[in-house]
């Protein structure tokens, strides 16, 4: 079996997360990897939409572990747990995994922090990952440095919709990224993509993972409805 990855994390990459809101991590899925992820979700990325963003969810991996067998095993690849458990500093649960399609000539999210939604205390990580190459071209992703300073912000969009927060002065483009290239940010840093001005589909997959000890903001609870890491590797 080929390995998912052979990224390298470095402490100048996790003191970046805390400090800046963000690092990149180039290379972190090899090529079979992206490919795997890409084939099962094919049927989803090229349907017919109303031309802006979408994703199709992945929240128990359990569940979906025969239906997307390749895109679950990232998500619980001991490996890339490991990478995640040292920059949050302890075991982790994962979130959500998205895999984000922006159709050809369509329109990306609006400004927004991904805690304007399920509000959580405590550190939590993004990652982003291009499934194909990525640039401003084709509704490349844009980060705010030092946003996830700020806390959380209020959402301008009425309930019920995505969310938005307003536009702050200081973001900046990512890089061009290549097939298995990932930026990994804080769950409050300001993000948001632009316009696919391509005639083919954006693929990219997002995903959100917790600190093991974080909390639901409304309640107080831990988040004991996700699946810690380390104890799905030591059932399979």
């Amino acid at each position: 079996m080929s390995k998912i990855t052979d990224f390298v994390l470095t402490s100048d990459m996790i003191e970046q997360f805390y400090r800046e809101g963000y690092f990149y991590a180039p290379g972190l899925l090899s090529a079979h990897a992206v490919d795997a992820i890409n084939a099962e979700n094919a049927e989803f990325a090229n349907q017919q939409g109303d031309g802006k963003w979408r994703s199709q969810a992945i929240i128990d991996v359990e569940k979906e572990k025969n239906r997307f067998p390749h895109t679950t095993a990232f998500l619980t690849d001991p490996d890339i747990a490991r990478i995640f458990e040292t920059i949050l500093g302890d075991k982790v649960r994962i979130w959500m995994g998205m895999y984000a399609v922006v159709a050809p000539h369509g329109s990306g999210l609006e400004w927004h922090q991904d805690n304007q939604y399920t509000h959580i205390l405590g550190h939590m990580l993004n990652g982003f990952i291009a499934l194909d190459p990525i640039t401003q071209d084709n509704a490349g992703l844009w980060l705010a440095p030092r946003s996830h300073r700020l806390g959380r912000q209020p959402n301008l969009n009425a309930e019920g919709g995505h969310k938005r927060a307003a536009d702050p002065e200081n973001g900046i483009p990512c890089k061009p990224m290549a097939p298995g290239d990932a930026v990994f940010f804080h769950r409050e840093t300001l993000h948001h993509s632009k316009q696919n001005h391509t005639d083919k589909p954006r693929r990219a997959y997002a995903f959100q993972v917790a600190s093991v000890n974080c909390r639901y903001a409304e309640t107080g609870k831990l988040l004991e409805d996700r699946m810690v890491l380390s104890d799905y590797g030591r059932r399979q």
